[in-house]
């Protein structure tokens, strides 16, 4: 690879991790603009409350976000890449922390769901990075209560927290408190439809 190639590709990875980053930034302030500029228009989303195409997600966000309690918070941080490109097609997979403040009728807790981003990235006619498609494998989360000393014994146990993926239990516990109710294929760490999913990308990629 000659230096014009090296320039090339590092332009094409960073202008990746400018969608990368836009992406949490938006979700998170409802800069609805920006998020939607983050897809392409037949981009698909597919994440624990939602799998279907990113401009339904774009509009059940912009609901969830207004529904938000004001003693409640969300943000999703965003860690390191690892972006692989070939021409104008490419894959991204991203180290996603999501940090949520919530209650439910008797406690405040913080929720920690840690997960990864794989992601489909195209450059098309205009010449812009955007994602074609996106799927979150989630790895594992926790629930930690505010107060810790108001929280009886065996008040976590008697959650009934089994009808969940062990990887985000608390998470699915969380959406059903908000009226969602957890999408059925939900793709944990290590599984076979990780695999598949990654598989699937590569040949997407390279094919």
């Amino acid at each position: 690879m000659d230096l014009s190639q090296r320039l090339e590709r590092a332009a094409d990875e960073f202008e990746i991790c400018q969608v990368l980053s836009n992406w949490a930034y938006a979700r998170d302030n409802g800069d609805w603009d920006v998020l939607s500029n983050c897809y392409h228009d037949d981009a698909t989303m597919n994440i624990s409350w939602i799998s279907g195409p990113a401009s339904e997600f774009i509009e059940q966000s912009k609901g969830m976000l207004a529904a938000i309690k004001p003693n409640a918070f969300n943000k999703h941080s965003v860690g390191d890449s690892r972006i692989i490109v070939n021409g104008n097609r490419a894959t991204s997979e991203v180290h996603i922390e999501l940090i949520s403040r919530m209650s439910n009728e008797d406690f405040e807790f913080d929720c920690i769901t840690w997960a990864r981003f794989l992601d489909l990235f195209e450059k098309r006619e205009d010449g812009v990075w955007r994602i074609f498609q996106r799927t979150m494998v989630y790895e594992k989360d926790r629930l930690d209560a505010v107060n810790p000393d108001q929280v009886p014994d065996g008040y976590f146990d008697a959650m009934n927290l089994d009808q969940y993926p062990a990887e985000c239990r608390f998470l699915c516990y969380r959406l059903v408190l908000r009226g969602y109710t957890p999408e059925p294929d939900i793709i944990p760490v290590k599984s076979e439809a990780e695999k598949q999913l990654r598989a699937d990308a590569i040949t997407w990629r390279d094919g």
